[in-house]
C-alpha cells in the first residue's frame, strides 16, 4: 500500500471512531438532557453519515476519485456538523468544536484556499444553526465569543497551511540543489580523471612532434598520426559526459526505474496520487528519447505542484509497434493554453516551451490540452524505429551500465 493510501485508510478510519464516539457522547447526562428523550433523528443522522463516510471511502480509497469531489466531501462535512450542532443543543453543544476537523485537515494538506473557504463556512452555517437560539440574552455576546475563535482558527490554519507549503518547496529545492552540487562533483572528477588525461596525453604528443618536425618529420609524423586514437578516446569520454549531463537517473537505473523512483519521491513530496500506467510491450528506447521523456514528465509533475492544485496526476505510457507515447493527466484546476503562449512570447513560463523543444529534439511532437477548472493533458509522442525489441526493465540496465564503461 502506498503512502498516500495508507494515510486515507488512517483519516477514515479517525472518521469512524468520530461517528462511534458521537454515540457514545449523545449518552452523557448534560448532552441527553439538552437534546431531550427522542433521539431518533440524532441516530438518523448518524446513520446517514455512516453511510458517506464508506461511500466516500470506497471512492478515494478504491477508485481513486478525490480532487473531483474534494468541495463536496468539505460541503457534507460541514452540513453533518450543523446538523449535529442543531439537533445537541445549538448554541451549547459541544459538538461546535467540530468546525475545527476541516479546518485542520485542510490545512494539513496545505490547502489554503480550501482553508479559508472551511473557515468562512463554518461561521455561516454555526450562525444558522444556533439561528432560533436569538431570543435568549447571552445569545449575541456568545456567539461573537465562538465567531471570534473560529476566525482566529482559520487565520492560522491558513497561515499554516501558506508556511507549510513554502516550506516543502524549499525543502524541495534544497534536495535539488544538493543532488545538483554532488552530480556537479561528479561529473568534474569524471573530467579530470577521464577526458583531461586524454587532452593532457595529446597535447604532449603533439608538443614532442612539433619539436620533431625539422630533426626528424617521418617520426614526427608518426607521432601526430597516432594521435588520432587518442582523440577517438577523448570523443567517446565526451559522449559518456553528454549521456551523464542528459539525465544521470535514467542513464542509471534505466528509464522505468528511474520514472517509478521520481514518481514516488514526488508523490510524498507534493501529497499527489501518481499512478503509473504501461500499456504494450516495454521496449527499449533510444537514450534521447529516454531523456526526452524523462524531463518531459519531470516539467509536466513541476508545473502540477506549482499550479494545478490536483490531488492525482497520472502518468501514462504507451509502446506501440512504430511510436512511444507518454501522457500526464492531472484532475488540477487547469489552465487557458492560449494565454500561456502567450506568456512566453512575453518572457516568462517557459515550461511549456522546454518541454515542446525537447519533444522536437527528438522527432516527436507535444500536445496540450487543458480548459480552466478541468485538469490538463500533456502528451509527448514520438516515432519509434522498427527494429525495437521488447526488453525487461533489469535487461536495458544491463545494457545501459555496459555502455557507460569506458575501456
Amino acid at each position: 500500500m502506498g503512502k498516500a493510501r495508507a494515510r486515507s485508510v488512517t483519516f477514515f478510519v479517525q472518521y469512524f471512531v468520530l461517528l462511534l464516539a458521537a454515540l457514545g457522547w449523545v449518552q452523557i447526562a448534560p448532552v441527553r438532557e439538552r437534546t431531550g428523550a427522542d433521539l431518533r433523528l440524532f441516530y438518523a443522522l448518524i446513520g446517514a453519515a455512516f453511510v458517506y463516510v464508506a461511500l466516500r471511502c470506497y471512492l478515494v480509497v478504491g477508485r481513486g476519485i478525490s480532487k473531483q469531489l474534494s468541495y463536496l466531501w468539505l460541503t457534507i462535512d460541514l452540513l453533518l456538523i450543523t446538523a449535529t450542532v442543531r439537533l445537541t443543543g445549538g448554541l451549547d453543544s459541544e459538538a461546535a468544536l467540530l468546525y475545527v476537523w476541516p479546518l485542520a485537515t485542510s490545512s494539513i494538506q496545505r490547502l489554503p484556499r480550501r482553508t479559508l473557504v472551511a473557515g468562512l463556512s463554518s461561521g455561516v452555517l454555526y450562525v444558522a444553526a444556533t439561528w432560533v437560539d436569538r431570543a435568549d440574552p447571552n445569545y449575541v455576546s456568545a456567539m461573537a465569543a465562538r465567531l471570534l475563535i473560529l476566525v482566529l482558527a482559520t487565520s492560522q490554519a491558513v497561515v499554516y497551511a501558506l508556511a507549510e507549503s513554502a516550506r516543502i518547496e524549499e525543502t524541495a529545492r534544497l534536495r535539488e540543489r544538493l543532488a545538483l552540487a554532488d552530480y556537479r562533483d561528479r561529473l568534474a572528477g569524471e573530467m579530470h580523471d577521464g577526458l583531461q588525461h586524454y587532452l593532457a596525453d595529446i597535447s604532449m604528443h603533439l608538443e614532442l612532434a612539433r619539436r620533431l618536425m625539422s630533426d626528424d618529420p617521418a617520426e614526427a609524423a608518426t607521432l601526430a598520426v597516432d594521435q588520432r586514437y587518442a582523440v577517438r578516446r577523448a570523443a567517446d569520454e565526451l559522449r559518456y559526459l553528454i549521456r551523464l549531463l542528459r539525465s544521470p537517473a535514467v542513464d542509471r537505473e534505466g528509464f522505468l526505474a528511474a520514472l517509478r523512483n521520481h514518481l514516488d519521491t514526488f508523490g510524498e513530496r507534493a501529497s499527489v496520487s501518481t499512478p503509473l500506467e504501461i500499456e504494450g510491450p516495454s521496449l527499449a528506447l533510444s537514450p534521447e528519447v529516454a531523456h526526452a521523456a524523462f524531463r518531459i514528465i519531470q516539467e509536466a509533475l513541476t508545473n502540477v505542484e506549482k499550479h494545478a492544485e490536483a490531488r492525482q496526476a497520472k502518468v501514462t505510457l504507451r509502446f506501440g509497434d512504430h511510436s512511444f507515447e507518454c501522457l500526464v493527466t492531472d484532475d488540477g484546476v487547469g489552465f487557458c493554453p492560449a494565454r500561456a503562449s502567450q506568456s512566453t512570447s512575453a518572457g516568462t513560463g517557459f515550461g511549456l516551451s522546454s518541454m515542446r523543444q525537447r519533444a522536437m529534439a527528438v522527432g516527436g511532437e507535444l500536445e496540450i490540452s487543458s480548459t480552466p477548472g478541468g485538469g490538463t493533458d500533456i502528451r509527448f509522442s514520438v516515432p519509434l524505429k522498427a527494429s525495437k525489441v521488447a526488453l525487461s526493465e533489469g535487461v536495458r540496465n544491463g545494457s545501459d551500465q555496459t555502455a557507460h564503461r569506458r575501456g
